[in-house]
């Protein structure tokens, strides 16, 4: 197949498609931007130069590589879903391609050609905002706050501009790789088995090491500290595992209970769904759990600072008006980032909902010409997003503390001299920020769930007598 039908019949589709194609330019856009801010920081040379500390300090701007690319962990899965937006639409039309005389893969290429072309019109706007912010926030004089002196040398230019078209290529190859498209229409491939419980084994055990590890504290000698380190490390990986892994037994879990004591018909049909595809919200939640594991890590060692810039002050009273707020701003930066974050994740999830409701149309118009109300399948749409997201949300802020307080503060009292000389017991206090961390939850749960019922506004739409024609 010759390269410019490929493009004509990639971009060929109805609104959905259309939709589909905006939104994963919208993704692109995203990921755009956080590559060509990662390569800016890493073009930057000598020290100094910038207002903010985590710029004019060469030490410092690795962590802020590393951040703006965790920051890609949550766009990567929005695209990932903006992949499947329509995806009964696309598959009709492939089948119909696949009648015309193509093979399977000739419609896998178009597949993920449409993909790689949203992606690259994502890219090229991507770089046109990136420009024009270069331009916008430009201070003449320095100290700048921000490196638009600096611009990444041409072959990282290049390798953005290569890396987020062929990777969104690569994403829809990927989606349809359970699928076997056939001229009469695509079948997908699901597990057809329980969801293991071992991950959820690995969450719960890594956890409850890791309360454990932080309770003894005081009895870990300075000669062992290498190893209680290892040691946390290895059960971060094991928890953090667990949680992302172990989704789809959550979900699958509380389906089961909530079906079995279900009060109204809304809690019974979400019950009923987490039970039979518990993998749905194992797709896209484990980015929120992320965020949160990493926001609840930026608060509690925040408030290990805090505590123990407190002590110091109480020692030594005479510096205590002199304060650095370097610290302040940099944990300031990283709570927004993991706001920033939980918002992509978020959008991650209303395209979730967006993709459930337009797969299931059909059964919902079924639903509702036997005499549902549509309040119930919107409010039963709700809760199958809630119910795993509440208790995932409050478990990964807990396994975020949990670890921040283990390598952050790891004592709560330690001895040392005053401004007189004499050695005193320094207690610190109010180690653990029980009201961020109550914030940091309702506000995930509040964002997301805002979020996700925008998705309710194709419901109606989903639910009409038409709708039972579609296949």
């Amino acid at each position: 197949m010759r390269l410019p039908v490929l493009l004509r019949l990639a971009v060929t589709g109805g609104r959905l498609d259309g939709l589909r194609i905006v939104l994963t330019a919208f993704g692109a856009l995203l990921a755009t931007l956080l590559l060509l801010s990662a390569a800016t920081v890493l073009a930057i040379e000598g020290e100094g130069g910038y207002t903010n500390g985590l710029l004019a300090e060469s030490g410092l701007r690795p962590g802020v590589v590393t951040a703006l690319m965790l920051l890609g962990v949550p766009v990567l899965f929005f695209v990932g879903q903006c992949v499947r937006v329509g995806a009964p639409a696309r598959d009709r039309r492939l089948a119909e391609y696949r009648m015309a005389g193509a093979t399977p893969g000739q419609a896998m290429k178009l597949a993920a050609t449409e993909t790689g072309v949203s992606a690259a019109v994502g890219m090229v706007v991507g770089f046109a905002v990136f420009l024009l912010g270069r331009v916008v926030l430009d201070r003449p004089d320095p100290p700048r706050p921000l490196p638009t002196d600096v611009l990444p040398p041409w072959w990282a230019l290049l390798l953005v501009a290569l890396v987020v078209p062929l990777g969104g290529a690569l994403l829809a190859a990927l989606a349809l790789r359970r699928s076997t498209l056939s001229a009469f229409g695509v079948v997908r491939n699901r597990p057809a088995r329980a969801p293991k419980i071992a991950p959820a084994v690995m969450f719960f055990g890594g956890g409850a090491a890791l309360v454990a590890l932080v309770s003894v504290d005081r009895f870990v000698t300075e000669g062992f500290s290498w190893l209680v380190a290892l040691l946390i490390f290895l059960l971060l990986i094991v928890t953090l595992l667990g949680l992302v892994l172990g989704g789809a037994a959550l979900s699958a879990w509380i389906g089961g209970r909530v079906a079995s004591r279900a009060k109204s018909p809304a809690l019974l049909l979400a019950g009923r769904r987490l039970v039979a595809d518990p993998w749905a919200a194992s797709r896209t939640l484990p980015t929120v759990f992320a965020a949160v594991v990493i926001g609840a890590g930026a608060l509690t060692m925040r408030a290990g600072f805090v505590a123990d810039r407190a002590a110091q002050a109480r020692l030594y009273p005479s510096d205590s008006a002199v304060v650095d707020p370097f610290y302040d701003r940099a944990f300031a930066l990283a709570q927004l980032a993991v706001w920033v974050a939980v918002v992509v994740a978020a959008g991650g999830l209303l395209v979730a909902t967006a993709e459930q409701i337009l797969e299931r149309r059909r059964t919902l118009a079924a639903l509702t010409a036997q005499g549902t109300p549509t309040g119930v399948l919107a409010r039963a749409l709700l809760w199958q997003t809630a119910l795993p997201l509440i208790p995932g949300v409050v478990l990964a802020t807990a396994v975020g503390a949990i670890t921040a307080r283990a390598v952050s503060s790891p004592v709560s009292s330690y001895s040392q001299e005053d401004a007189t000389g004499r050695m005193v017991e320094v207690h610190l206090e109010n180690l653990t920020p029980w009201l961020g961390l109550i914030v940091l939850i309702v506000g995930t749960v509040l964002v997301t769930m805002l979020v996700c019922a925008l998705g309710l506004l194709l419901l109606r739409r989903a639910t009409a007598v038409d709708e039972l024609r579609t296949t």
